[in-house]
């Protein structure tokens, strides 16, 4: 009996930590298992600035964040900002969890980042080993210069990419993103707020992925185009 329960864990947990946040409900939970994976030298830099909770987390006997495929720094973030510290001490438990899912040992296929998300991950010197099998980006148009460099340099193999368009705030650079990847396959514009969009931004954006035309294969769109850019896909 104990060989088959152990056969099994070696056959579920990559399954199901493959993408954790897919079905996530008992988020206190997931967020448990990821703190426990902190390092030695992590709980210690973390106790000598005030944060003495971690004791109480015992290491788990599975290396469950190595299994990751998805990393969505929207849950993970969320989630971490739901601990009861100060902001200083929310930022460096998040510093921490992000330096922990990116390691040389992890290969993500799909990357979610969030709405003016201001950690520099391209910096993390095992992030071009963790995001070289990217296939999948979401993120916001608003998103800052430094992330959005850092991005376009790991990105370039993406197949698919899929933009979030907010209001009037939108980074032109996300064009050069846009042009980045060499097999781009399918895309998705999400548009908030269709009355506040710029309608110059959305235009020059469009107009950039006539680039990929001989590709995509699947373009969808919450808002109608501001081109033709429909004419040109293949």
């Amino acid at each position: 009996m104990p060989y088959t329960n152990k056969t099994l864990c070696e056959i579920i947990i990559p399954i199901l930590w493959k993408n954790p946040w897919k079905f996530l409900k008992r988020k206190k939970i997931l967020l448990d298992v990821i703190i426990s994976h902190l390092s030695d030298d992590s709980r210690n830099y973390l106790s000598g600035q005030g944060i003495d909770f971690l004791t109480n987390y015992q290491r788990p006997f599975f290396n469950y964040v190595s299994l990751c495929k998805h990393l969505n720094f929207n849950e993970l973030i969320e989630m971490a900002e739901t601990i009861n510290l100060s902001y200083i001490g929310k930022i460096l438990i998040i510093d921490e969890i992000i330096y922990l899912f990116i390691n040389k040992d992890t290969r993500f296929t799909h990357l979610y980042i969030p709405y003016r998300f201001n950690y520099q991950i391209y910096l993390v010197p095992e992030a071009k080993y963790c995001f070289s099998e990217l296939e999948f980006l979401s993120c916001n148009t608003c998103i800052d210069d430094d992330i959005l460099f850092g991005l376009t340099e790991l990105c370039k193999s993406i197949k698919e990419l899929e933009l979030i368009i907010e209001k009037d705030a939108n980074n032109y650079g996300i064009i050069k993103l846009v042009k980045s990847p060499k097999n781009l396959f399918n895309v998705c514009l999400l548009t908030k707020n269709f009355s506040r969009t710029n309608e110059q931004f959305c235009e020059i954006l469009e107009n950039s992925l006539v680039k990929h035309a001989s590709t995509i294969q699947n373009f969808k769109v919450t808002k109608r185009p501001t081109t033709k850019i429909i004419s040109p896909f293949i």
